[in-house]
């Protein structure tokens, strides 16, 4: 069986002969790892065993543009981001001061062109015969909006019901719907769209503030891209604790949620399976926060047959990690966990 078939079972809760899995491993890591072991970063992903093969078409991609330290650079959303430790961080918001006017006059990137499309092309044409490609699409609507406001700027939008939140929020759906469609018409095995809406405590906003500006547009890229493509796989990523909101992911169509961060409140995996894995597919694994830096390899091992066990039962299960694998992981910790999948 190959990795697209199996991916697919597990996406229709039918029992697999193995998880199917997406380790993912940050910019860092990966150049680490690339070194240890002499490969390339493609063939990195086949070492680790991954089934599904993704890439960057929007604006998290800008987290991780290979930069030297301390530079700075300007993206295709006038967005200014700089390079301090593993990732590039925003600290220049180009909307942040600017008027209705000004705003709806403002250039938005766009969505069509084609250097935004070559290296899932390249993915599609090489490997899309047996392994799943994705296209990711985070963030599709929150991230790029307080990168664009400023995060403060924003909130009191939302919370003034100031036009400028509506105006800036339906720019950037239109461009999300459209860059995702472009990528179902070129053959992608799913879309992943995301926003980090959880910090460890709790959500960001309001339960209610997420249902009046964000629900709705979710509601309208979905039903866009299944327009064009009936049963097309909606991924959806947001770290952090995000509980109250999972019932309604599911409601406007996502049909796979990552990463289930156990570390943030209310983020337990095996209680969001029991309550939700009959409708959702849960695309998690170990913490990589504390656990996978500071566990034994015996320990590290241990959970991750615990995870194949327990939430792989049916179907409905992804193993993944709770985010990108972070450089200080040790070695013997990231072998553990494909030794462990490979021969478990």
């Amino acid at each position: 069986m190959t990795s697209k078939e199996t991916v697919k079972r597990a996406l229709n809760f039918e029992n697999c002969s193995r998880v199917p899995r997406f380790v993912w491993l940050g910019s860092e890591t990966r150049r680490i790892l690339m070194k240890h072991y002499g490969v390339s970063s493609l063939d990195l992903d086949f070492k680790m065993g991954n089934d599904i093969l993704q890439t960057w078409v929007s604006i998290n991609g800008e987290m991780e543009r290979d930069v030297p330290q301390g530079s700075q650079f300007v993206d295709e959303w006038g967005i200014t981001w700089e390079r301090a430790g593993i990732y590039n961080s925003v600290v220049k918001h180009p909307l942040k001061d600017l008027n209705v006017d000004e705003i709806e006059n403002y250039k938005f990137p766009d969505p069509f062109k084609p250097e935004r499309y070559t290296e899932l092309s390249e993915l599609l044409k090489t490997y899309g015969n047996e392994y799943f490609i994705g296209a990711d699409i985070s963030g599709t609507l929150f991230e790029p909006a307080y990168h664009l406001r400023g995060m403060e700027n924003l909130m009191i939008d939302m919370a003034l019901e100031n036009p400028e939140a509506d105006i800036i929020l339906d720019k950037i759906m239109d461009f999300s719907i459209k860059v995702a469609i472009e990528c179902v018409k070129m053959g992608v095995d799913w879309i992943w769209l995301g926003d980090d809406l959880g910090s460890q405590q709790g959500m960001m906003m309001s339960p209610d503030t997420w249902r009046k500006y964000f629900k709705g547009r979710m509601a309208k890229i979905i039903s866009e891209i299944r327009k064009v493509a009936p049963d097309m796989p909606i991924a959806y990523h947001s770290c952090g604790s995000m509980m109250p909101v999972i019932g309604d992911l599911i409601e406007v169509g996502v049909n796979v949620l990552n990463p289930i961060q156990e570390s943030a409140a209310e983020m337990n995996q095996k209680e969001i399976k029991d309550k939700f894995g009959d409708k959702l597919t849960l695309m998690c694994g170990p913490d990589t926060q504390q656990f996978l830096i500071t566990a034994t390899s015996g320990e590290v091992r241990a959970k991750t047959a615990e995870l194949v066990e327990t939430l792989g039962k049916n179907g409905g299960y992804i193993f993944a990690v709770s985010h990108h694998i972070q450089p200080d992981t040790p070695l013997e910790n990231i072998e553990a966990i494909i030794d462990e999948l490979n021969n478990g």
